[in-house]
C-alpha cells in the first residue's frame, strides 16, 4: 500500500485550519496570518526555540506538511493585552432598581 504524500501545492484549507485547532488544542496562541498559515505566537522570545522544537512534534504527528509559522511578541500584542487587564479590573456598578 503506498503512502499518501501530499505536495505543497496540494495542501487545502482544512489541512492547516486542522493544524490551527491541533496547536491551539495543544495550548499555544495561535493566529493565522495574511496568507492564511497558522502562526504560533510566543509569549517571550526566548522560547521561540523551544516552542519551534514543540509545535515540529506536533505537526509531524499529525502529517501536516505545509506551512507554518512562529513568532515572538509584538509591541502591539502588549498593548491589547494592558488593555484587557484594566477592563478586568474595572469594578462594575450594578444597578438596583427599587419599586
Amino acid at each position: 500500500m503506498a503512502k499518501n504524500i501530499k505536495e505543497v501545492d496540494e495542501i487545502s484549507t482544512t489541512d492547516k485550519l486542522k493544524a490551527f485547532k491541533t496547536l491551539k488544542d495543544a495550548g499555544f496562541k495561535v493566529e493565522f496570518n495574511g496568507s492564511g498559515v497558522p502562526t504560533v505566537v510566543c509569549p517571550r522570545l526566548e522560547d521561540m526555540d523551544k516552542e519551534l522544537k514543540n509545535v515540529k512534534k506536533i505537526l509531524k504527528d499529525l502529517r501536516y506538511t505545509g506551512s507554518f509559522g512562529i513568532r515572538g511578541p509584538r509591541k502591539t500584542d502588549n498593548v491589547l493585552a494592558e488593555n484587557e487587564q484594566e477592563n478586568n479590573l474595572t469594578p462594575e456598578i450594578e444597578e438596583v432598581l427599587t419599586a
